[in-house]
């Protein structure tokens, strides 16, 4: 057995223990949290388990090409029956909030490993597999694997490679190292189609999300004192484009550390009434992840994300902005 974390052997034992499993996508689901789910999903089928991945919301149809994303359920945490699982895995999620996208939601009596790369997580788990240094989940996940020794295919490096694709913005963001292109090299060796993941998470826009792009680019604001760019996208105006799922990442994947002059970017959806899903990201070298804490999410010092719920689109706005203000501000000592 490799040994590339401690942890690795331990988590193994728990696996080796228990019969039903359980598996996670965090809420608003990126491919990071889905490739990762999906190929632990196969791991631990080939090793004769009873698997479930369960999320708080639908995942989005263009990563429908990963092996077994039919099987991800979308369940109210409040009304999912916990009992028959004796084992509970969750990955790229800072805290059990973001697992379950209820606060008040109590962890259920199961042990629980958690295995994610955010700065931010609580460690809310019996076992905790954190590395924040590690660009992504997926990429973490992988050295779990070759520590137990895994026979990785196809399907579970396509997987893979779509979580380690998405979550360094194609290799852009920070924290990419020598060792995430080895993996990443590695992982096209066993079959994976680089090609395919780009194509379909980059290059296969439904028409009204393009067109949302362009809404929540004209209503964009520079605010040139604190050195951020901003876009909230009220709820009526999310309904008449469709309700394009993940469309504020995209963007903020795409444009918010874009702008010269400003070191951070905002993007602020209202998905549903009076609840805002916000996207964070920087420029190199400015953390973002103490404003995202601020405002009851998590994340990355270039990438991070929040929600707020039961506040009316404006109030939750300037909620937003005021943090982001007092943000910039303290930054600037």
């Amino acid at each position: 057995m490799n040994t590339n974390f401690k942890e690795s052997k331990r988590i193994l034992a728990e696996i080796k223990k228990a019969k039903n499993i359980l598996l996670n996508c965090h809420k608003g689901p990126d491919p990071d949290s889905i490739g990762s789910a999906l190929a632990l999903y196969m791991v631990l089928k080939n090793m004769g388990k009873n698997v479930e991945i369960i999320c708080p919301n639908p995942i989005f149809d263009y990563i429908k090409f990963l092996k077994n994303a039919d099987k991800i359920k979308t369940v109210n945490f409040s009304d999912f029956d916990f009992t028959p699982y004796d084992l509970f895995i969750t990955q790229d999620s800072g805290s059990w909030q973001i697992v379950s996208a209820d606060e008040n939601f109590p962890l259920p009596n199961i042990p629980i490993i958690a295995i994610d790369h955010h700065i931010t997580n609580e460690k809310f788990g019996k076992i905790n597999l954190i590395r924040s240094e590690i660009s992504s989940n997926a990429e973490l996940l992988y050295l779990i694997l070759t520590d137990w020794g895994v026979e990785i295919d196809k399907d579970i490096a396509l997987a893979l490679l779509t979580g380690i694709i998405s979550d360094t913005g194609v290799f852009r963001y920070p924290g990419i190292t020598s060792q995430t292109f080895k993996i990443a090299s590695k992982l096209t060796e066993l079959g994976a189609d680089n090609n395919l993941i780009v194509s379909k998470i980059y290059f296969d826009m439904e028409f009204n999300a393009l067109q949302f792009y362009g809404e929540i680019l004209h209503l964009m604001e520079f605010d040139e004192e604190h050195k951020f760019i901003w876009s909230a996208i009220p709820y009526e105006k999310f309904k008449e484009y469709g309700s394009p799922y993940d469309a504020k990442s995209m963007v903020a994947g795409a444009f918010a550390q874009s702008v010269h002059g400003a070191n951070f970017g905002i993007i602020i959806v209202e998905d549903s009434k009076n609840k805002i899903s916000v996207s964070l990201r920087s420029k190199k070298g400015y953390d973002i992840s103490g404003l995202a804490v601020k405002l009851g999410g998590g994340g990355h010092e270039s990438a991070a994300g929040a929600s707020i719920e039961n506040l009316e689109f404006e109030k939750a706005v300037e909620r937003v902005l005021e943090e982001a203000r007092k943000h910039a501000e303290k930054s600037k000592k």
